[in-house]
């Protein structure tokens, strides 16, 4: 429980991590959370895509929820 509340917390200031811990990073959900992520930094190269912050957390709580 403790574990899941820390994943939630870090979920907010980097999703990809806070999804690595849940599970791992050869899982594709870690690897979309870090494109979303990316996106949103305008990482890629697109600066518009700044809405995907709230994406790759929104999708960072999902997998800490739903896959225990």
């Amino acid at each position: 429980m403790l574990a899941d509340l820390l994943r939630i917390i870090l979920a907010f200031f980097l999703p990809p991590l806070a999804v690595a811990t849940q599970v791992g990073v050869q899982a594709s959900a870690f690897w979309l959370n870090l494109i979303f992520w990316l996106l949103s930094f305008g990482g890629l190269g697109l600066p518009v895509l700044a809405i995907m912050w709230p994406v790759a957390v929104i999708h960072a709580l999902y997998i800490i929820i739903t896959r225990k």
